[in-house]
């Protein structure tokens, strides 16, 4: 298809699905429609690949306003037959007013559910009373507590606000960018990625406001949506427009998300009442740990000054430069790349340990030693989480000229690499004389096995 003249690659101006035609394109069926998208042959224009963009700019503008310009007019969702077209201006206008009826009467049902749950107006005015009352009194002493309430604080208001732009909350309640896919992979990913950022801030106002952890049911619920969430990014890549260098680093921001649910089962593994198997649930999360140490390496290779052709520096950066591109080392960028290769290492000799210790050996330190850190595991994973998935979508909101493109990059920096190490050493905001690091630290008056030392005994036993 590389070789077929321009005129015969067209583009949909809904999705960005670039169709290349092994027969002139007007001589397509009528009822020919967009594989992406389900777009009407109406909805494509002539593509030019040498330039990448639509061939006449301004018939392709007459034809539909692009993406974009929907986002700014605010247009969302205009899947419906007739909308978006002068004859059926006034069924759309329609359809969307009864959309937004039903959607302001769903959630004022849900208020209302949720009102009657706490006792009625009168319950639900004395929980939110007793709620602000513990934020005031659960905040920590000194610098930990302002560290702690202005991350956490940024990690509220990004998450709401993202909830606010997603698609998976409609008009007028929510704000939602355009979809340029609507194929039920896509509204999978839509779908898993709003409910695990709602119940990852579930679990930090249970922590922050209360100072309680969750219970099972919220960690294999949220486990599950961010896992679903990072595994079907994938098929939404071929229409993410964005450098070499943005789509690596969403793949790089999605490792992290699938591998930090490996931390979560590590931390529950060591609940009282944790099945036995959960050691054993970990060691496929071995795979994104590894991944997201090579996409971490690859950034840092990419960054790699450049070199004589034929030398060893450039026989071992040439690939990393090629699938990342030109990359600019500013301060944002080092600070991004170092931060996410240290995390990187981090995580694997966290998982290597975990793999030779197990659970009860594992956490025996911070159980014994550091009750802050043994409290706060069960938030920390997915709080990481949360944290990531975050800058995933604010640097697509920067990509689609939703948000300015420098703010998106620094809270990419705050967020995604500065953001989990804060979360890594929250036990220390809250008590600074615990260890920095209790899983490496170890008791000397603890008798430490590693399991394949232990399964040789009961194997010669």
């Amino acid at each position: 298809g590389a070789d077929d003249p321009a005129v015969d690659t067209h583009i949909c101006v809904d999705c960005g699905y670039l169709y290349v035609a092994s027969t002139p394109f007007d001589a397509q069926r009528d009822d020919f429609a967009c594989p992406q998208c389900d777009a009407p042959k109406s909805r494509f224009a002539a593509y030019d690949p040498a330039s990448g963009k639509a061939i006449g700019a301004v018939a392709a503008a007459e034809l539909a306003p692009s993406a974009d310009d929907e986002e700014a007019d605010g247009e969302v969702g205009n899947d419906e037959p007739g909308v978006g077209s002068p004859s059926g201006g006034k069924k759309g206008a329609s359809s969307n007013a009864a959309r937004e009826v039903g959607t302001v009467a769903a959630f004022a049902a849900l208020c209302s559910f949720a009102v009657a749950g706490a006792g009625g107006p009168a319950g639900a005015a004395a929980e939110v009373t007793r709620a602000l009352d513990l934020l005031v009194r659960n905040h920590l002493p000194g610098v930990g507590g302002v560290v702690e309430d202005s991350f956490l604080g940024l990690l509220a208001v990004c998450t709401v606000y993202c909830l606010w732009r997603s698609s998976a909350i409609p008009r007028p309640v929510g704000n939602p960018i355009t979809r340029r896919s609507r194929t039920n992979a896509s509204w999978v990913h839509v779908l898993s990625g709003a409910g695990a950022l709602a119940t990852g801030l579930y679990g930090v106002v249970l922590e922050r406001v209360y100072r309680e952890s969750p219970g099972w049911t919220w960690m294999w619920v949220s486990s599950a949506l961010f896992l679903t969430n990072a595994l079907t990014y994938g098929p939404l890549m071929q229409i993410f427009k964005a450098s070499k260098e943005g789509k690596y680093a969403m793949q790089l921001g999605y490792s992290f998300v699938a591998s930090f649910q490996g931390v979560v089962f590590i931390a529950w593994s060591a609940q009282p009442d944790a099945p036995d198997w959960m050691y054993w649930a970990v060691m496929p999360f071995w795979y994104f740990s590894v991944a997201k140490l090579w996409e971490s390496t690859e950034f840092v290779l990419a960054l790699a000054p450049d070199a004589e052709a034929g030398t060893f520096l450039d026989n071992v950066t040439a690939g990393s430069k090629q699938r990342l591109g030109k990359m600019t080392p500013d301060a944002a960028t080092l600070t991004y790349v170092s931060l996410n290769a240290f995390a990187a290492i981090f995580d694997n000799c966290y998982m290597a340990l975990y793999t030779a210790l197990g659970p009860e050996q594992f956490w025996h330190t911070s159980r014994v030693f550091n009750d802050a850190d043994f409290h706060l595991r069960l938030v920390k994973g997915t709080t990481g989480s949360l944290t990531v998935a975050l800058l995933i979508f604010i640097s697509t909101l920067g990509w689609r000229r939703q948000m300015s493109m420098d703010v998106a990059i620094w809270l990419n920096v705050i967020l995604g690499s500065v953001g989990p190490w804060i979360v890594l050493f929250w036990h220390k905001l809250v008590d600074p004389s615990e260890d920095w690091f209790p899983q490496f630290v170890f008791d000397p008056a603890f008798d430490y096995h590693p399991l394949w030392q232990t399964a040789s005994q009961i194997a010669g036993n």
